[in-house]
């Protein structure tokens, strides 16, 4: 079996996958330590919808960028 180390370091490597900084890592870490589950549960659901905005700004840019080049293919430039 993996010593707690083992899993920390799983973990860190799992939370910095995600793309949290080292200070938002840390902080789940001591959640997770002192296991306050539902306060950790509650930052990863906000971190979550954060990334998820990231997500919908992009997509709309990306739609207004194939709108644009439709439309000068179909006018044949500005």
């Amino acid at each position: 079996m993996a010593n707690a180390a083992d899993k920390t370091a799983v973990v860190t490597v799992n939370l910095h996958d995600m793309g949290l900084d080292d200070e938002m890592t840390a902080k789940c870490l001591t959640l997770i330590e002192e296991r306050r589950y539902t306060e950790l549960e509650k930052l990863l659901k906000t971190y979550r919808q954060s990334l998820l905005d990231s997500v919908h700004k992009y997509n709309d840019r990306i739609d207004c960028l194939d709108y644009f080049t439709y439309y000068l293919r179909k006018n044949g430039g500005i």
